[in-house]
């Protein structure tokens, strides 16, 4: 919750920065990193919803080629493209490079795919701001992707091949918890109820 805080901390007003400062006008730095496009696909129901059959590199596509449309960049500046999943394999950095060729974006733009858990976008867009913000690349695109018709929730980790090390250990154990019960523990400990979480 604490880094929470922190993160909406940024998007207050803050006397000391020129982000969001109110001020139309405001100047610009060397070091600003700037969001000049965004898209997304539409949200469906999971197992019967119109995109249950629908790869995520299919998904990535589209979103891809609005994003270079609407900021009006060329699809060759962009030195790197982030995606976070926590379903697919690999953090999904194969359907992720697909999604990109897919898209136009050639093979130039190095791609990677992420996970960290239910984070994993917004992490991929931290990780494309600071790469900007250091200099390692002038132009990126973070974003993140997930099918719950197509990706197994439990299918991350085979429990018969687990040490016993991770029974006896509780909060090893809890990784093994699925999403559903997590659900039920946030609404009981923190009052948010489902439909909210939802």
């Amino acid at each position: 919750m604490e880094q929470l805080k922190q993160l909406n901390n940024q998007f207050r007003a803050n006397k000391s920065s020129t982000f969001n400062s109110g001020k139309k006008d405001a100047p610009k730095r060397d070091d600003d990193i700037v969001i000049i496009g965004m898209s997304r696909t539409a949200m469906t129901r999971a197992k019967r919803g119109p995109q249950r059959n629908t790869g995520t590199e299919a998904m990535l596509k589209p979103v891809l080629e609005a994003v270079a449309q609407q900021s009006g960049i060329k699809k060759d500046m962009v030195e790197d493209i982030v995606i976070g999943s926590v379903l697919q394999n690999g953090a999904g950095a194969t359907p992720a490079r697909m999604g990109g060729f897919l898209a136009g974006y050639p093979e130039t733009t190095n791609c990677q795919g992420i996970n960290r858990l239910c984070s994993s976008g917004l992490q991929a867009v931290a990780i494309v701001a600071n790469a900007i913000s250091s200099g390692e690349i002038g132009m990126g695109i973070g974003g993140g992707v997930e099918s719950m018709s197509t990706g197994d929730m439990m299918g991350a980790v085979n429990p018969e091949l687990l040490s016993e090390q991770v029974y006896e250990h509780e909060l090893a154990s809890n990784c093994l918890m699925p999403m559903g019960i997590t659900s039920e523990n946030v609404a009981a400990e923190f009052g948010i109820d489902r439909k909210a979480q939802d």
